[in-house]
Formats: structure tokens, sequence, C-alpha cells
């Protein structure tokens, strides 16, 4: 008695792919030359398809069967599915060592940059990955000077015309900035906050320089409202500094909502939307214009894919994002 087609083994991808050659190119010979098999090698991958699938998927020098249009379809997708994901580089394994440089700005590397970068590292362990951290404008005079691939940069949504002249840039998601506060607080009540309201209070801000001072700056800036009517309690560096002051009620803050979400999950924060101008960011990968290397289209590809499945909802934090 012959096996179910759900007791068969599952194909291998390599099967998949010798099927959509075969297809592509016209013939087993031609599939086979292509994929650098034998004849029969390629003729036993079609037969293992078949017979998981319960169909015949080509008549002798006709061509596709009905039933194999339809196998065809789906493979494609699939496969065409699977290659952007993985994103290989098509010369690492032939070469070797292929090394990416990274430039980004803090916020991607404090939230995104590790768990983005551990999948496409997966899928291309050949690759060498160096990543620099710097402001903005670092970021845009390395892409310029060569100094670096790629570069994954936050920006407020306003700013985003300057990375226009002379770069490509391919977004990843938004985020928005949300007032910071301790969880037992007066302005908890409000379902969201004036700046204006926000700006009388203690406040604790990122040092200068940082990602999240350009975009508390830009805010102010916006919404017209000087540094000088500012109630500037503490200057710290880094989000986790100033997430741990506001925790002890030492005042409130400004920060990107995906940045403070661990910490809203942790019960040491609330957050509320911001009411004002100039709260909207966006994630991009950006490279110089015409700089087509393997590897930045892999990059750029796998990025794609990482959008596609995930949406505002990367891996890293989808462990924070409430149901």
């Amino acid at each position: 008695m012959s096996k179910r087609r759900g007791e068969e083994s599952d194909p291998k991808l390599s099967y998949l792919i010798t099927f959509l050659k075969v297809v592509e190119e016209g013939g087993f010979r031609k599939a086979a030359k292509k994929l650098g098999l034998s004849p029969v090698a390629v003729m036993n991958h079609v037969k293992a398809l078949e017979k998981y699938f319960g169909v015949k998927l080509f008549r002798p020098r006709e061509g596709l069967t009905p039933e194999g249009e339809n196998v065809y379809t789906v493979i494609r997708e699939t496969v065409g599915k699977l290659s952007l994901i993985r994103g290989m580089v098509p010369e690492v394994e032939k070469t070797g060592k292929i090394k990416l440089t990274i430039y980004t700005t803090e916020t991607p590397m404090e939230y995104l940059l590790p768990c983005f970068l551990l999948r496409f590292k997966e899928f291309n362990p050949a690759v060498d990955l160096q990543v620099e951290v710097g402001l903005l404008s670092d970021v845009r005079s390395s892409l310029k000077d060569g100094l670096a691939d790629v570069g994954l940069v936050m920006v407020p949504e306003h700013l985003r015309a300057s990375l226009s002249d002379g770069f490509e840039s391919l977004e990843i998601l938004k985020d928005s900035l949300v007032a910071v506060f301790p969880s037992i607080h007066r302005i908890s009540r409000m379902k969201s906050i004036d700046i204006q309201t926000l700006s009388k209070q203690p406040l604790i801000l990122d040092k200068p320089g940082s990602d999240n001072r350009l975009f508390t700056d830009e805010v102010f800036l916006l919404n017209q409202i000087g540094q000088s009517a500012l109630n500037v309690k503490l200057t710290l560096r880094g989000s986790s500094a100033i997430i741990t002051a506001v925790s002890q009620g030492l005042g409130v803050s400004i920060l990107p909502e995906m940045l403070a979400r661990k910490w809203v999950k942790a019960g040491l924060v609330s957050t509320s939307p911001l009411k004002c101008k100039g709260v909207d960011l966006t994630l991009l990968l950006v490279k110089s214009k015409n700089s087509w290397t393997d590897v930045v289209k892999s990059l750029w590809k796998f990025t794609e894919g990482f959008i596609e499945i995930y949406g505002s909802n990367p891996p890293c934090l989808q462990r924070f994002t409430p149901l």
C-alpha cells in the first residue's frame, strides 16, 4: 500500500528551485547545466515533487500539465519570498568574507539594529559586519566619502528631505515621540498631552548631539518654545538613564514610543501621545545613489522582506507590544 501524500517527507528547497529552473530554462538538460547537476539528478528532484504533491507535473514533449502550472505558480511565489527574506549574498561562498560597514545613529542601535542584523547574519554568515555609531551628520558624511556602505537612521519626518540629495532610502517603519512620566503622576490622567503643558514640567533631556536631543529640540523649535522657557532639571546621556530618573519621580521626558515601550511594559513609566508638531519619526535604511554592491543589494532585499513580514512590529519589540 502506497503512502499517503501527508506521510511523504517534505521536499527540500533545492527540489523546488530545480523545478523552477526546468520550467524557466525550458527543459531538464538546460536546467541541469544551469544548476551544475546531472540530468538524472534533475529528473529525480522533479519525481520527488510529483510524488509529494500526488500529481504529474510534466507531459513528455508537451511541458507543464495544468496541475503543474498551478504548482509552478505557488512554488515561484514561495521561493521568491524565501529568497527575499534570506537575502543571500551571491559571491560570499566563493570569495570568503565580505565586509559590510553600517553607520547608524543611536536610536536604531538601541532597539532595532541588534535583532535586525542578527537575522541578516544568520543567513549570511560569511558577511563581516562593521557597525559605527554617530550623529546624523556623521552618517551622511560617511556615506558620501565611501566610509560606509549603508546608514540606518531615525529622523523627524520633516527632516527626511535632507537625505534626498545624493542618497536613496528605504523606509523601515514609523514611530512617534511621546511624553514619558512616572506611572503615578497627575498628567497620567490625560489621554494626550499638549507640548506647552509638558514644557512647564521638570524636564529630563538627553545630552546635546544625541538622537533624542535632536528630536526634542526640533519639537520645541517647531512649536515656538524657546530653550529659555524650558524647565530643564536634568541632562543625562541615553534613554536608559533618562527612564531611570523619570521612574524615580525626578521629572518627565520625551522619547520615541518604541524606545520607551519595554519600560512601559515593565511598569517603570507611563507614556501619552503628544499634541504638537514634529512628533513623527521615520526609520530609514540609506545608501549613496548608484552604490550597488552585491552585499548592499542583499541587505536591501533582506530589509524589504523584513518590512513585508514584520511591518511596524519587528521581533525585537514584539514581546513588549500589547496583543
